[in-house]
């Protein structure tokens, strides 16, 4: 039987009390793995809890724990989880059920996951009503749905309640989800990053539909997230977790502006600043632990730049002490935490060097894009094709080591243009000239050849890397094919990414994600290539993670000379390591410029949408009549005119008669395709 630790009194006003809990895996060896130790903490009515930490750190396992979903071979060893009133680490697994979906619900990371592809989402929704309430009929179990779907902002929801996710946009596929979750108005919603997966506009839709669906249902809510910048806005307290444990505790304005802990001091020096660009990021050195290994002591020690080389914090792991009210924190010297994260704001406060005018040198251009169109035919002999535009007319000059960032929403086009400049995909118009040759009429051997210049790192780098094989034999497979393989040139490139030649004997499935993108990073240069396209190639690691990801990635840009296309749609990051940006939107470019031009000073309403939607550290933002509302239109029908005209706050009886040109505005340079842009 599992021992029990007497919890605490429960706050009257709690609505989840957690004490103590402790999970632990049963190792290879038989030794227990402890993955969660003694983590306590309240939610209370209509709060929004902000559960904040690297990946490992134990956010998603705790929060399992409470729902009574660990996997096999995780066992919860001691703690009390008390919901409502009701200890749920005793209750039998056929209570738990009537629990889950009914007083607790989660929205999980990906919605494609969470939705059954083959059934229609007014059923899937239906289903969830249906578990907890026999008694309702069919009509006003449908009568609900519609009501749900009404309630998230899904339009025309008679029409919806008989489609197929497949059917529905990211953002909308979402909004289903959080719709199922709220169906029988549960007492605490849980949402394990809900909005990773989705572009800043949607994201800031999604959020304002959760907040209006618990301003009205009262739920409680547990946010979980790497995302700082997200809790910041929207969560009333923050835990912060590392190693499996609680070791910052406070009200979200309180922590943002005064933390305590040195991994929480780090993880916000970390954030890109979307006001200027910075010479270099601060990042936290090193990982999280593996529990197998965990340092002794403090487990933050070996990573942390006040208690690195103290004995105190080697040899003592510090608990979890109350220093003010409603603050908490686990730290030997959490006192010298303030002084440190100063000092650091102070470098980040130092704007980078501005880059060297371009050379007009037409010999210095490494890729030209002119007039680049894309089509696509939808559907067979037996359907009517419909022509779809994903790329239209699409100009720019990348000069050598430079960085092009291009940013939009999903679907606009942004990772089609990459396939297209790759010869992935054929293009349907236009010209690309790499180093001045044609690379649209090359085929065969020739080809071959000209891919060593052009080379990309993609998003998901344990996708890219064959999990069978060594390191090193990932990184000299393309020296091998073109013939100029050595075992020191190997040693080289893992040595360029920061990683040992010991590194190389291991394979992906033993690296971190920061890690395993290195090692794709390594891999891209294998073949000296002049120009890297980056396809979203940070955005699914932790914020310390990317950035040692985006400052290695310039040191190499400086000592190799590389040009990059920097895919992303975290503006943030793309405003601290690009020199020019490309804003897109349906397939075609609707503002370009120098990075200060396009961040400073935005000429068109879509980029001051994407850039009003970012999240702020400190605090709400107080943009959101500028953030744009709905989706995207559907790009086989797009609207008359301008095409952003639809979800624009300055639309005119002009923008739907007339499509705007791409011209030259304000600044030299800097182009915007609106018929009311603003200097």
């Amino acid at each position: 039987m599992m021992p029990q630790v007497v919890p605490a009194a429960v706050p009257a006003e709690a609505v989840l009390s957690v004490r103590n809990l402790s999970i632990d895996a049963k190792g290879a060896d038989g030794n227990p793995i402890h993955l969660v130790q003694d983590v306590s903490f309240d939610v209370f009515e209509e709060e929004v809890l902000g559960l904040v930490g690297e990946s490992g750190s134990g956010k998603s396992l705790t929060m399992l724990a409470v729902l009574g979903l660990l996997g096999p071979g995780l066992k919860i060893v001691s703690g009390s989880i008390v919901l409502r009133g009701q200890e749920l680490t005793t209750m039998p697994f056929t209570d738990l059920q009537k629990v889950r979906g009914k007083a607790v619900s989660i929205i999980f990371q990906d919605p494609l996951t969470t939705l059954n592809p083959v059934l229609r989402i007014g059923d899937q929704i239906g289903e969830a009503i249906r578990l907890h309430n026999p008694g309702k009929s069919k009509a006003e179990v449908k009568a609900r749905v519609i009501e749900l779907l009404s309630l998230v902002g899904i339009p025309n929801p008679e029409r919806r309640f008989s489609q197929f996710p497949n059917e529905f946009s990211g953002g909308m596929r979402q909004r289903v989800v959080i719709a199922m979750a709220m169906a029988n108005e549960p007492d605490l919603l849980i949402a394990d990053e809900p909005t990773t997966a989705l572009d800043v506009t949607i994201q800031a839709q999604v959020m304002q539909v959760l907040a209006e669906v618990r301003a009205r249902t009262g739920a409680a809510m547990v946010l979980i997230t790497h995302d700082l910048g997200l809790v910041s806005e929207y969560a009333d307290r923050l835990a912060v977790m590392y190693s499996g444990r609680i070791v910052e505790q406070a009200p979200g304005e309180q922590l943002f502006a005064d933390p305590r802990h040195p991994y929480t001091a780090g993880l916000i020096a970390s954030l890109p600043q979307i006001d200027h660009k910075v010479a270099s990021l601060y990042s936290i050195p090193g990982f999280v632990p593996d529990p197998r290994k965990r340092p002794s002591g403090c487990p933050f020690h070996p990573r942390c730049a006040i208690g690195r080389d103290r004995p105190e914090c080697s040899s003592s792991d510090p608990a979890l002490r109350e220093i003010s009210v409603q603050r908490d924190v686990a730290c030997h010297f959490s006192d010298e935490t303030p002084a440190w994260l100063v000092e650091q704001r102070q470098i980040s406060a130092m704007v980078a060097d501005a880059p060297e005018a371009a050379n007009d040198d037409a010999s210095k251009v490494v890729l030209k894009v002119s007039h680049l169109d894309k089509v696509f035919n939808i559907g067979g002999a037996a359907f009517k094709s419909h022509k779809l535009r994903a790329l239209r007319d699409i100009n720019f000059d990348l000069r050598s080591g430079r960085t092009l960032g291009i940013v939009g929403e999903s679907g606009c086009g942004k990772s089609t243009l990459a396939r297209v400049l790759l010869r992935l995909s054929e293009a349907s118009g236009g010209d690309v000239y790499l180093n001045g040759a044609p690379l649209f009429k090359l085929r065969g051997n020739a080809l071959r050849q000209r891919r060593r210049d052009l080379q990309v790192v993609f998003q998901d780098p344990y996708s890219s890397l064959d999990p069978r094989m060594k390191i090193h034999d990932v990184i000299a497979e393309p020296l091998r094919i073109s013939g100029s393989y050595t075992p020191e040139r190997v040693n080289q490139l893992l040595e360029h990414v920061g990683l040992p030649p010991e590194a190389g004997q291991r394979r992906s499935p033993e690296f971190s994600g920061g890690q395993r993108q290195r090692i794709a990073i390594a891999r891209s240069l294998a073949l000296n290539p002049d120009v890297l396209i980056l396809d979203e190639a940070v955005s699914a690691l932790d914020v310390s993670i990317q950035a040692q990801v985006i400052n290695l990635l310039m040191q190499l840009q400086k000592d190799l000379g590389l040009t990059y296309v920097f895919i992303s749609h975290d503006l943030s990051v793309v405003r601290h390591i690009s020199d020019e940006v490309m804003v897109m939107y349906l397939g075609r470019v609707i503002e370009q410029g120098s990075t200060a031009d396009v961040f400073d000073r935005p000429a068109h309403p879509y980029t001051r949408a994407l850039l009003a939607a970012i999240p702020q550290i400190g605090g709400k933002s107080d943009s959101e009549g500028l953030i744009a509302k709905g989706d995207l239109p559907n790009p086989m029908n797009p609207p008359s005119g301008c095409a952003f005209r639809t979800r624009c706050p300055m639309a005119q009886p002009l923008c739907a008669e007339q499509e705007p040109p791409l011209v030259d505005h304000g600044q030299p340079g800097h182009e915007s395709a609106c018929h009311f842009a603003q200097a």
